[in-house]
C-alpha cells in the first residue's frame, strides 16, 4: 500500500505534507462520507421495504379504537 501511495499518487511519509497531499486527503474524506450517507440511505430504503405494514391501502383511515383506550367500549 506505501508503495502504491508513493509510486502512483506521489504521497511519502516524510513528515512535510504538499498541497497534493492535501488534496488527496480532502477528496478521500469526501468520499467516505459519501459513502457513508449512500450506505446509510440503502440501510432506510430496505427498512421500509421491510417494514410495509405502515404502507397499505387503508392507512388514510381513522382507527375508531384509538381514542377509546381505557373506556368502557359503548357498542
Amino acid at each position: 500500500m506505501i508503495g502504491f501511495l508513493s509510486e502512483k499518487l506521489n504521497i511519502f511519509a516524510d513528515g512535510v505534507v504538499s498541497l497534493y497531499e492535501m488534496l488527496t486527503i480532502a477528496i478521500m474524506l469526501i468520499l467516505a462520507i459519501l459513502l457513508i450517507i449512500l450506505i446509510v440511505i440503502i440501510i432506510k430504503a430496505v427498512v421500509d421495504l421491510l417494514n410495509s405494514q405502515k404502507n397499505t391501502i387503508f392507512s388514510h383511515r381513522k382507527n375508531k379504537y384509538k381514542n377509546r383506550i381505557g373506556k368502557k367500549h359503548k357498542f
